[in-house]
């Protein structure tokens, strides 16, 4: 996944503009930071990469599927074809 961007300076002058300590405001800052780094956080970007591959994956089994249905009615052709002899010869 990616890394998501944090401006921490922009976050400690925020947080001092709120009426925080310089002291305060570094440690939340800080904390957030390592909060951060360890979360497995998915972006944008992240989702629509999924997003096309699973499209892809759909699209391939979407594909195989198809291609053995297509077996599938040629076997139940011979089949009904050989039933329907057997039926004829039993009357001729």
């Amino acid at each position: 996944m990616s890394a998501v961007t944090f401006d921490t300076l922009q976050f400690v002058k925020d947080l001092q503009a709120k009426g925080f300590k310089p002291e305060q405001a570094e440690g939340i800052s800080d904390a957030l930071k390592k909060i951060i780094s360890v979360a497995e956080v998915a972006t944008s970007r992240d989702l629509k990469e999924l997003e096309v591959a699973m499209k892809s994956d759909v699209e391939k089994l979407r594909l195989e599927i198809k291609a053995e249905m297509n077996v599938l009615k040629w076997m139940t052709g011979f089949i009904m074809a050989g039933m329907t002899s057997i039926v004829l010869k039993s009357f001729f």
